[in-house]
């Protein structure tokens, strides 16, 4: 993101978009190449990536939101949703939304004729669906998939009437709640490979969290919901053009300067919400102000933040409805409600008691955690220091952090190109350790023990 700090009601010059294609060198159709779609089906944002599979050369890359979101935000409400007789239209919604986002990357490349391999991740209710396979054992104990290893099949078999020919490729899950994705995840950082103690974390509507000690692999899904895509917040919206993606109060000046996501093919810079990056950095802010407690209170009462000693550029933006985050001439204005903060707390905490529980499985501390990966679509625009802060990332040593960037969608341009490599999803699929955290009675006590919007070690 190309970002321009600008203060107060300014907006900010960045990248990005909904539906943007990103395509890099000179786009030729060469009627003898062969190509490949690898695919990440997140439980909000679909990723699709374009490959040439004889160099092997990544040619471009698309993001939209999934479809499947209007009925349902998160993979509990499309189960419900399937229960209830919507499957075949979830079913068709993501398999519209796959051959639509094809032909727009493809577009400039080759035809659809010419991909020959589509590969697609995601978490194991998003493959279930999108394969057409029995979810009723996703839905209730005993939690059983229905099917398990690496899936193979041809375009024409799953209902994906424009690439019947293609054949469709879903790398190996572990259980009825980490699927493919994670595995692409530990298979593309290699956790199955080293001798170190690695955490990574897929930060999403559904956290995957993965720990390897000593070669064995450990994971869990971690309920976070979708807060962190910018759902279920009073003005919340993907990381799209209008969306503030970052904010820092500047304690001498007064000012409060956004990062927002801007429109580059109109040329204007419209404030619409806030995405998830920029969620996290103003509860960070407002922490750091102490307009937010620890605790996750809310100033809304002027008089009492006079009492409390908040400076008066700070105590003008507090109103009964919340924090203006931003606010314009014209009376737009972005605000942050004590319902939003609430969300993100669950949504973090479900994470850190994830983290905590695998940690606790192994008997194992955050000091001997050799590194700490973030990975997922939105994993990749968090602030390091906003996130310690506010708790959603352990306060371990910098140099052990590190962002990884959407690994399950590498994973799946890996097992695109390798036969090797889809073989080692099919290997860490049948031995890695599922826990279920529902079923830990400690789950719940350290889930509340992780609501708590401070640094956590």
């Amino acid at each position: 993101m190309q970002i321009v700090r600008m203060a107060e009601s300014d907006t900010i010059k960045g990248k990005g978009g909904k539906g943007q294609l990103e395509q890099g060198g000179f786009a030729v159709k060469m009627a003898g190449a062969v190509y490949g779609l690898a695919v990440d089906i997140g439980t909000t944002t679909v990723v699709m990536g374009l490959y040439d599979l004889g160099s092997g050369e990544r040619l471009a890359g698309l993001q939209e939101k999934n479809r499947q979101t209007l009925l349902g935000a998160d993979v509990m409400m499309r189960l419900m949703h399937c229960q209830r007789g919507s499957k075949q239209k979830l079913e068709q919604r993501i398999r519209e939304q796959l051959q639509d986002m094809a032909e727009q990357i493809c577009n400039s490349f080759c035809t659809l004729e010419q991909v020959k391999t589509l590969t697609v991740v995601g978490n194991t209710t998003m493959c279930h669906i999108f394969l057409g396979q029995d979810v009723s054992g996703l839905a209730g104990s005993p939690f059983r998939p229905a099917y398990r290893g690496i899936y193979r099949c041809k375009g024409g078999d799953v209902g994906l009437q424009r690439m019947k020919c293609t054949d469709v490729i879903v790398p190996a899950g572990i259980d009825a709640h980490v699927g493919a994705d994670a595995v692409s995840m530990i298979c593309a950082l290699q956790l199955q490979d080293t001798e170190d103690t690695v955490l990574a974390v897929d930060i999403g509507t559904n956290a995957e969290i993965a720990l390897s000690c000593q070669g064995e692999i450990s994971v869990c899904s971690a309920p976070a919901g979708p807060a962190f895509e910018g759902a279920q917040i009073s003005q919340g919206m993907r990381g799209e053009p209008g969306a503030i993606a970052g904010m820092h109060i500047a304690r001498q000046s007064g000012n409060i300067l956004l990062e927002v996501i801007p429109d580059d093919r109109r040329n204007i810079y419209p404030v619409k919400g806030i995405c998830g990056s920029g969620l996290i950095d103003s509860i960070a802010s407002l922490r750091q102000s102490d307009i937010l407690q620890p605790d996750g209170y809310l100033l809304c009462d002027r008089e009492e933040a006079d009492r409390l000693g908040i400076p008066g550029y700070l105590r003008e933006r507090i109103t009964e409805e919340g924090f203006l985050v931003y606010l314009d001439s014209g009376g737009q204005h972005v605000c942050l409600t004590q319902k939003d903060i609430r969300q993100f707390q669950l949504a973090k905490a479900a994470v850190q008691a994830g983290i905590r529980m695998l940690l606790e499985q192994k008997g194992l501390t955050l000091e001997q955690v050799d590194r700490l990966y973030i990975a997922g679509v939105f994993g990749g625009h968090i602030s390091k220091k906003s996130a310690v802060l506010t708790g959603l990332f352990p306060d371990i040593a910098r140099e052990k952090l590190v962002i990884a960037g959407n690994a399950a969608g590498d994973g799946a341009a890996k097992a695109l190109l390798s036969e090797a490599f889809l073989q080692q999803t099919e290997q860490v699929g049948a031995e890695a350790v599922h826990i279920e955290l529902a079923q830990q009675e400690a789950f719940q006590q350290e889930f509340l023990a992780s609501m708590e919007l401070a640094p956590w070690n």
